[in-house]
This record gives structure tokens, C-alpha cells and sequence, in this order.
């Protein structure tokens, strides 16, 4: 019997071009969950790229005017064990980050209560094996990939491991498929030097934080003339998408012009008081933990660390915890300027914190985690290369280096002055990082996600300005042509993940 294939296509295509090449080399039944805006929707509805058995289309399977049945709701969740209201109070549309509507209560319940029932129709009528999906950033997927655990469909999900320019497929992107610990790993000890030339030698001299910056300014700082161009296609556009997708309800054209206006003048406001404000120069001699604020918006706070989201929360219960000797160094994410920074309340009510400095984000980086004692992220890439330096870190979500154990993830605020205590006492050693570079090197594949989305934005989304865009099958059959080694290779890992579970499965 062939094997039954759910994919799930964004507005990036990553998978959907993927997905060409994979039904080339792989014999099965191939159906997508779309989600995507109404423009690009006739693309997939007529397309002859693949070969699909079925197709769904998220945003057409809810309407936010039925009453929601919380009875289905409260079964709902006993049976998956999965706690509905921790997805959406931290989805960005449903609540907090969302300029343009304001959601009430039963709307949220009615949209989750009518995804659920139609993920859960599928799940009878098809009866997947495997489901092949980007990373997770919304409820409405992450909570799919939930129910595929609860079906024993096994997850390829195309996620980065904190190194630039690779990428990793597993269930998790905080977890290795199939390694529990790094007890029985035999390999040969490194040095944390040698450790750090093998991540620079991974990362291709380009350290992951530099990618991410190059591809946000690339992708929001355009001249005037591009600028302009996704502008009047969208003003001319029929924006459809605010009357059936709820990532666009309340977005008027007006509205959104608006809005964009004031956030360009709210940036340029933010960034003259963080000039004027913010540290760029201090003596690192002193003792000092350093802890490295997330982007707001970031799949890996929101999802990875649910409870942990306030930011400036987390600096007052970091700063109650330090042992006295100590000063908390705070840093703003270079990244945040994608999100027009953060409010200037926000930075003033770090800065009133006692003990606490608030640095510039063009602060050095490297020179921060060289001469902390402790580090601590939310739950990203900070941890880890404090780790290559020899130095202890706190996270406060699940992350893939979890392993390591001169990372300790913080469950309850009670244990965080404990925890602090502990690592400054304790000096790392590189046996541990050494057996997870072992690790991490024999399931990471050479794809590199920020280049192919940067490529695909700049032909089809106006450089990610506009992605509510006809798509040309013509067009894309080329750029999938043009882009075949790439392509071909990251179809073939997606079909070796397959027969790594076959073969875990007997």
C-alpha cells in the first residue's frame, strides 16, 4: 500500500517546490493543506506541477460568525491533551500584536473549534503517514502537527539548528529524531576553539544572526521605487482576503496605509531615543550576566516559550535573582528593527530596573558573551554560542542543544535564583558540546532556507513586500528548473527522513 502524504504549502513555496521533485523519486498518495491569501489560491487550484489527490484550502474551512460548541472544545482538548488557550492568547493575530482587529472571545473559539473539526475529518478520511511541513510559526499549524503526534503520523519539518545556511529535518525543531541523551555518543574530545572553527566552517564565515540580519534589510529597507511598486499593487488589489482569512480581518486599505505610515514614524521616533538612551560603550571588566531580549513576534517565544513572553517581566525576575557582585547586562536584538523596535515605555521600564543596563543593539555581540559569567535568551541562538565560549546558559523554552548540560531550562520562576547560583559556579567543559557537534553534524543538511525564500521573494512578492500576488505556473516550473540541485537534494533528505522512520518503526 502506498504511503499518504499530507504537505503543508505557505506563502513562501519552499515545500510546494520541493514537493516537484519529491514525487519524482517517491511513489505515494500526495495531498497539501494550503495556506495561503485568495490572489495565489487560482494558482493552486489549476496547477499541473504536481499531482495531488486532494487539496484543502485553510481559510475556507471557518467562518467567524458561527457560534463556537464548547462541549466539542472541552473534548476536544482531554483527547489530544493539548491546551487550545495557550495557542491562541499567543497566535499574533488573536491577540496583542494585531493593529487592525480585536477579537472577542467566541470568534477565537469559533475559528479554533471549526479547524479542529476539519483537521480532524481529514485525519478519518485520508489517514496520513507522514506529514511534511515549514516550522510552525502559527497555531493553526502548530497545533496540526500536535494532532499528527496524537495519530502516530510521523513530522518532516524543515527547521534551522541555530547554524547558518543549514537546516534540519525532525518532528521537533528542539529536538534530534531518535537521540535522547548524548551519553552513549563516542567521539573524540574538542576543544572549545576547535568547536567554534567547526561551527564557523559550517556556518561559511556568514554566523547566523549576520544571515538574518542581511535578509530582513534586504527584504525591508528598499529604495522608493520598489517600495512603491507593491504599494499600487496593492491599492489596486480587490482585497478579498479581510472577509475570509482571519490573518487579514480589519485590514482596509485605509487602515493599512495608515498603519504603515505610523509604524515608519514610530521606528525613526524609537531609534533617535535608543541613540540618545541606550548604552554603546561600557567596561565589560565588572561581573556581569548577560541576557540577550528576543524579537517580539518570534515563533520561538511565542510557541517555543509560551509562558515566558513578556520580556521585560523576564528582566525584573532575572535581576531579583542575581547573587549580589553581579550586574545584568541587557541587550536589544539587532532583528527587533524589522519589528519597528519596541516601545519607548518599554526600554524606559528596563532601564529603571536597579542594577540592570540596557545596551544598544550594535553593542558587540562577541565581546558580550566572551566576558560574561552567565548567559541567558529566551530561547534562541544566544545560548548556544555562549556554550562554544565555555560558558553556562539559561533558556526558558525548549531548544534544540538542550542536551548540553551547561544549559538549564527554567520551568518555574521559584528555581531561577537556584539555577543562576548553580552555573556560576560550575565551568563547562567541551566533552558534552563535542558529542552534540557529533550529533548535530550527521543530521544537519546543506539547504539554505533564507537564501531560496530571498530568491523566491524577489521574483513573485516584490521583495516579501506583497504576497497577496498571482503566481504564473510558467514562471515557477523556471524557477524551480533553474534551481534543481537545490531542490533535488532537499527531496531526496525529505525521503531519507521517511525511511529513517520505516526503519525505527519495526
Amino acid at each position: 500500500m502506498k504511503d499518504k502524504i499530507i504537505f503543508w504549502f505557505g506563502a513562501d513555496f519552499t515545500q510546494f517546490c520541493m514537493a516537484y521533485y519529491f514525487q519524482k523519486k517517491y511513489d505515494c498518495e500526495m495531498y497539501s493543506i494550503v495556506d495561503i491569501t485568495d490572489t495565489p489560491k487560482t494558482f493552486f487550484k489549476n496547477q499541473k506541477l504536481i499531482d495531488f489527490k486532494k487539496i484543502w484550502f485553510l481559510h475556507d474551512q471557518y467562518d467567524k460568525n458561527i457560534e463556537p460548541d464548547i462541549e466539542y472544545l472541552k473534548k476536544f482538548e482531554k483527547k489530544y491533551n493539548i491546551d487550545l488557550w495557550k495557542l491562541a492568547i499567543n497566535e499574533r493575530m488573536f491577540y496583542n500584536f494585531n493593529d487592525f482587529y480585536k477579537f472577542k472571545t467566541n470568534e477565537i473559539l469559533s475559528i479554533m473549534e471549526q479547524i479542529c473539526k476539519f483537521y480532524e475529518q481529514l485525519f478519518l478520511e485520508v489517514k496520513p503517514n507522514f506529514f511534511i511541513t515549514k516550522l510552525t510559526a502559527f497555531h493553526h499549524l502548530e497545533l496540526f502537527r500536535k494532532m499528527c503526534v496524537y495519530h502516530g503520523t510521523k513530522i518532516l519539518m524543515l527547521s534551522n539548528p541555530k547554524i547558518s545556511n543549514k537546516n534540519i529535518i525532525s518532528e521537533d525543531d528542539t529536538k534530534i529524531d531518535y537521540v535522547t541523551n548524548l551519553d552513549d555518543v563516542k567521539c573524540e574530545e574538542k576543544s572549545f576553539s576547535e568547536l567554534r572553527n567547526t561551527i564557523e566552517s559550517l556556518n561559511a564565515g556568514l554566523p547566523m544572526q549576520k544571515q538574518l540580519l542581511g535578509y530582513w534589510e534586504k527584504h525591508s529597507s528598499h529604495s522608493l521605487l520598489s517600495s512603491l511598486r507593491p504599494f499600487f499593487h496593492y491599492i489596486l488589489s480587490s482585497n478579498s482576503n479581510i472577509h475570509t482569512h482571519y490573518t487579514y480581518y480589519g485590514r482596509t486599505k485605509l487602515r493599512v496605509v495608515t498603519n504603515a505610515i505610523k509604524l515608519i514614524l514610530k521606528k525613526k521616533y524609537r531609534e533617535n531615543f535608543m541613540q540618545r538612551n541606550l548604552i554603546s560603550n561600557y567596561n565589560l571588566d565588572s561581573q556581569y550576566v548577560y541576557f540577550a531580549l528576543g524579537i517580539i513576534l518570534e515563533r520561538h517565544v511565542l510557541i517555543g516559550a509560551p509562558y515566558f513572553t513578556n520580556q521585560i517581566e523576564l528582566v525584573r525576575h532575572i535581576a531579583k535573582s542575581l547573587p549580589i557582585g553581579y550586574r545584568l547586562l541587557v541587550k536589544e536584538h539587532p532583528g527587533q528593527g524589522s519589528r519597528e523596535w519596541r516601545k519607548i515605555s518599554d526600554y524606559q521600564q528596563i532601564m529603571d530596573i536597579p542594577n540592570v543596563i540596557l545596551l544598544h543593539p550594535t553593542f558587540s555581540e562577541s565581546d558580550l558573551q566572551k566576558n560574561a559569567s552567565l548567559v541567558i535568551s529566551t530561547a534562541g541562538t544566544t545560548s548556544f554560542e555562549a556554550s562554544l565560549l565555555g560558558k553556562p546558559s539559561i533558556v526558558f523554552g525548549d531548544v534544540i542543544y538542550s542536551h548540553l548540560k551547561s544549559v538549564k531550562k527554567v520551568n518555574s520562576m521559584d528555581d531561577l535564583s537556584k539555577i543562576i547560583k548553580h552555573l556560576l559556579e560550575i565551568k563547562p567543559d567541551s566533552k558534552d558540546l563535542s558529542k552534540y557537534m557529533k550529533v548535530l553534524s550527521e543530521n544537519i543538511i546543506d539547504f539554505n532556507f533564507w537564501e531560496f525564500l530571498s530568491d523566491f521573494n524577489e521574483i513573485f512578492t516584490y521583495n516579501g513586500g506583497h504576497v497577496d500576488v498571482k503566481i504564473n505556473e510558467n514562471e515557477l516550473h523556471s524557477f524551480i528548473k533553474n534551481r534543481e540541485s537545490s531542490l533535488d537534494y532537499l527531496a531526496m533528505c525529505h525521503i531519507q527522513k521517511i525511511e529513517q522512520h520505516k526503519k525505527m518503526m519495526l
